[in-house]
């Protein structure tokens, strides 16, 4: 079910819920575990689906049977999931920063239920916090804490070198979910691609959150509309009239985006108010390649 307006509560209610609960509460919902197949250990082999990627496939199996096998693996028995977190002004704009603290604590409470480490790092221009990752229900708080607390940052280009820089430089190795609207140049020097023998420390995936109308907007869309920077401060006139050379626009920027993303071995994901993000994760963390 899509989530509307409503369910997305604030960042104060987040915070209250689990606070009350003492993270008991199996809100927001039963999540499949999104940390399956991340390991090195062999587990089983089952028939190829077809969201499945073709470097799994068991050749001698498939070779024996004459039908597609694929190998899964066991996650390792503890790993760390860090999330970068984009603090910037521009993720100020509609429900984007509710939505995306709403992702980030359910990731950060699917690594508590799985005894996984869990690490965060705010960041707009440069970091503006950083909490090395950790297990257990404290420290889970501890990064629930920082989510609520955390104010739009204005600055003149977000900057997610300096995020990927302390990932690098001060986590031995993780699976890695980059919160963001991704609404600027995209500009570091890093790759994630997975080796042969998977020795990448970092699996890193993009979680785009943006406003539907961030996207495309709607067919019947006319008038005009004045729209506040967040960043700048200053305020533009979007002439709805022209819907569609502004849906093409947007259309190629999310593709730069992704491009720009895919040569460095992140995968990205597109997450609005209106979709159901648990289930959209989960969707893609099944069809999203992973070490092995």
């Amino acid at each position: 079910m899509a989530k509307s307006e409503k369910d997305l509560i604030s960042k104060k209610e987040l915070l209250e819920i689990f606070v009350k609960h003492r993270v008991q509460s199996p809100f927001p919902g039963d999540w499949e575990s999104i940390f399956k197949g991340l390991g090195y250990e062999f587990w089983a082999l089952r028939e190829l689906e077809p969201t499945d990627p073709f470097k799994n496939i068991d050749w001698k199996a498939t070779a024996k049977t004459g039908r597609y096998y694929v190998r899964e693996f066991l996650a390792e028995s503890y790993f760390n999931l860090m999330i970068l977190y984009d603090v910037s002004r521009s993720v100020q704009f509609g429900r984007k920063e509710l939505l995306q603290a709403h992702i980030a604590v359910s990731l950060a409470y699917s690594a508590t239920l799985s005894n996984d480490g869990c690490g965060l790092i705010l960041f707009a221009d440069d970091i503006v916090e950083f909490i090395p990752p950790r297990m257990g229900k404290s420290h889970f708080m501890e990064i629930l804490y920082a989510i609520a607390r955390a104010e739009p940052v204005r600055c003149g280009a977000t900057n997610l070198d300096v995020a990927l820089t302390a990932l690098i430089n001060e986590v031995p190795e993780s699976l890695t979910f980059i919160l963001s609207d991704f609404m600027y140049p995209l500009d570091f020097g890093y790759s994630f691609h997975q080796t042969v023998h998977g020795t990448t420390r970092h699996e890193v995936k993009a979680i785009q959150v943006l406003e539907e109308c961030e996207i495309e907007l709607p067919p019947l869309a006319h008038g005009v509309l004045p729209l506040y920077d967040y960043e700048s401060g200053g305020t533009v006139i979007l002439d709805l009239g022209k819907r569609q050379a502004y849906n093409d626009t947007m259309r190629s920027l999310h593709a730069v985006t992704r491009n720009r993303l895919n040569r460095a071995g992140i995968d990205l994901l597109t997450i609005s108010p209106a979709d159901d993000f648990a289930q959209k994760i989960n969707e893609f963390m099944k069809r999203s390649p992973s070490r092995s």
